[in-house]
């Protein structure tokens, strides 16, 4: 795909997005400002890399018959997009969009990347054991198994990325990076729901979400 301007210009968005847009976002969400004007600044903050990648994506596949299955990342994005919004107005629904944007990009990055080895199967039993423990000692059991079945999903996302970053390599290390970031701000946000947040925390766990985001979707840069 075209580089020098257009890669100018999409880091750039990048850049504005993690420095202005979340920070404003989070704001938002402690100064009193209608859903909408909340949903709207959000809508953003998420659009500028599901856009990027779109563009990346369609480009590659029409210019260089990429596999079809790199389709998967905009479309995990886009399901995390749906459940940004639901989120704010049906928290256990929104959750629901998210563990299906994890679960397609766990797909995605196997089946572009490969990148399955003893680290990752290591890091995925540790995780995963200790979700599970910590679901069933510390979280309400309305919700108990689609709990269980959301960490199974993060703990394989995170040990996939944990493979990608240590490979060193482009663009699996960014990629990699942002899976893993996505999974810290899960963490992150259910710390926060479990003990209280203020508005540092919420910025911390929102520069997670969408940085690791934007990672995902600097795989436009290597289309």
């Amino acid at each position: 795909m075209p580089i020098n301007a257009t890669d100018a210009v999409i880091a750039a968005l990048y850049i504005l997005d993690l420095l202005l847009i979340v920070p404003l976002y989070t704001k938002k969400k402690y100064d009193h400002s209608t859903r909408r004007n909340k949903l709207t600044v959000k809508g953003i903050a998420i659009g500028i890399p599901f856009v990027a990648l779109l563009y990346g994506t369609l480009y590659s596949l029409v210019a260089q018959s990429d596999a079809p299955i790199i389709c998967m990342l905009p479309l995990g994005m886009f399901l995390c997009a749906i459940g940004d919004i639901i989120l704010e107005i049906r928290f256990f629904k929104g959750g629901c969009f998210f563990l299906a944007g994890h679960l397609i990009y766990v797909i995605a990055v196997y089946g572009l990347f490969n990148a399955v080895s003893w680290i990752t199967l290591a890091a995925f039993v540790i995780l995963s054991a200790t979700g599970t423990f910590i679901t069933i000692t510390k979280l309400d059991k309305k919700y108990r198994v689609p709990l269980l079945l959301y960490n199974l999903v993060i703990s394989a996302s995170f040990a996939l990325g944990i493979t990608l970053v240590i490979g060193w390599s482009l663009p699996g290390t960014p990629v990699g990076a942002g899976l893993m970031l996505l999974v810290v701000s899960d963490w992150l946000l259910a710390r926060n729901k479990l003990y209280g947040s203020n508005f540092k925390r919420s910025l911390i766990s929102l520069v997670c979400y969408f940085g690791g985001q934007i990672l995902i979707s600097s795989l436009v840069f290597f289309l």
